[in-house]
């Protein structure tokens, strides 16, 4: 299928590793004009770079999505290119890392920053960018939420209620866009395997006693801890191939939806 994505210019936030930096790569196959973010100017250039060396066009942009002077400065460097057509909120995560802190472990601190590294920056890019868009009479917001915000176990409290707020957020944008040309959509990804999970999952196949490697353990994990219909962990590319459809013109009819990409967790 055809996406129409060709000279389409999209903004991938937290592309210089893990689950963004398959967007990305995946977007620019597509034919799509990219600018990878980061914090880290290497590693962005990196992923700009491998685009490029791919036949894609590829810019990059630097900064720290949770100081709003570096939205600010974001946000300007794009509109003074042209602005984007398309903007995959991917950046969040939870502040302090992915301890199992708990109900009692998580300051009100920890609240805050979690909050603001998800939720606060996605509304301040859209705020931004997308009145652009509405120029245009054309544009795309795919927000990369969790499933973990629809299924709450007591492990990460402020990272799930933050990634409920992105899924909320998005309902509320897509009506507030009406007629304009832009959806506004959100994907609730499941278990991923990435550099950052790959330690979680190690640990959880070393207290499970598993032997071998990955490929001999993953079914194991899949279906008995995280009960998935599917057989097997996430990869990032899964995730990148819904952004692509919902990105793309013939997702035109699809607004307001959360996706959710996980495998069948139950």
């Amino acid at each position: 299928m055809n996406l129409e994505l060709n000279g389409k210019r999209v903004l991938v936030t937290g592309s210089s590793s893990g689950i963004g930096t398959s967007i990305a790569l995946a977007l620019a196959d597509e034919g799509a004009h990219v600018v990878v973010h980061g914090r880290d100017r290497e590693r962005t250039s990196k992923i700009a770079a491998m685009i490029r060396e791919n036949g894609g066009q590829a810019d990059e942009v630097l900064g720290d999505l949770t100081d709003g002077n570096q939205v600010d400065a974001v946000c300007r460097q794009l509109l003074a290119s042209g602005g984007v057509d398309i903007l995959v909120n991917n950046a969040g995560g939870r502040h302090g890392g992915w301890e199992r802190d708990g109900w009692f472990g998580t300051s009100p601190g920890n609240w805050l920053e979690t909050y603001k590294l998800n939720v606060i920056s996605t509304a301040a890019l859209v705020n931004s960018l997308v009145p652009a868009m509405k120029e245009r009479g054309w544009g795309r917001v795919i927000q990369i939420a969790s499933a973990i915000a629809l299924h709450q176990p007591p492990n990460f409290p402020d990272y799930q209620a933050a990634k409920a707020a992105e899924i909320n957020m998005t309902r509320s944008l897509s009506r507030g866009l009406t007629g304009t040309g832009i959806t506004a959509n959100s994907i609730s990804a499941g278990i991923i395997h990435t550099p950052g999970s790959a330690a979680e999952l190690a640990a959880i196949a070393a207290e499970m006693r598993l032997e071998g490697g990955w490929q001999a353990h993953e079914r194991h994990i899949a279906v008995e801890v995280f009960r998935q219909t599917a057989g097997r962990i996430g990869r990032p590319e899964d995730i990148a191939a819904a952004v692509c459809y919902l990105a793309s013109p013939r997702a035109d009819f699809v607004t307001g939806i959360n996706l959710v990409v996980d495998g069948g967790i139950n």
